[in-house]
């Protein structure tokens, strides 16, 4: 048997060389685990719009998500981008997210939706034609859903690219107050 002795470090008591190293060391760890991307995904809000855009829309008193993550959110970065929300989102009140898509009650009263990946689709219910404006409201409403699904993905590529920042990882280290050896490796 052997006794091996190790000075450990505190991240603040290391020079700036060995923090450097810490640093560069949790990185390549977190490279290597979901953490990250499970926290963005998890993350409270992410599929719900803007809260003062449902304030303003609803209300003051708007207190409930209008939308919520079922955690079967499936997306990629970088070259092959996509956002797949069909199985993640969850609708607390239909009324009130087609309201927030621009639409009138009497349109909501004739159409039907379904969500596909990064889009959602309208049918008509009723059996009467739809107008030209509204068929314009459908449009804009499918855009404004589209675009909502594309600052959802960009809030995540932020959030993941923010946890890999000098920055994000040295909160990370001195919130849990890791410590290190003289060579910034983790104890």
């Amino acid at each position: 048997m052997r006794i091996i002795e190790t000075k450990v470090y505190k991240f603040n008591e290391l020079n700036e060389e060995q923090k450097e190293k810490a640093i560069e060391n949790i990185r390549n760890s977190n490279y290597e685990c979901n953490y990250f991307v499970e926290w963005a995904i998890d993350n409270c809000g992410l599929l719900e719009p803007p809260h003062e855009e449902l304030i303003k829309l609803f209300g003051a008193n708007y207190k409930f998500p209008l939308l919520e993550n079922n955690r079967k959110l499936y997306f990629e970065l970088g070259r092959n981008r996509y956002i797949d929300i069909s199985q993640a989102m969850i609708i607390n009140d239909s009324n009130q997210f087609l309201k927030w898509l621009g639409l009138t009650p009497r349109l909501i009263e004739k159409i039907d939706y379904s969500i596909g990946k990064d889009t959602i689709e309208f049918e008509n219910q009723s059996h009467l034609d739809l107008t030209t404006i509204e068929e314009q409201k459908l449009d804009r409403a499918v855009s404004k859903f589209e675009e909502h699904c594309g600052s959802i993905l960009d809030n995540i590529e932020k959030d993941i690219d923010y946890r890999f920042t000098d920055e994000a990882i040295t909160e990370d280290i001195e919130s849990n107050e890791y410590e290190f050896n003289e060579n910034g490796k983790l104890i």
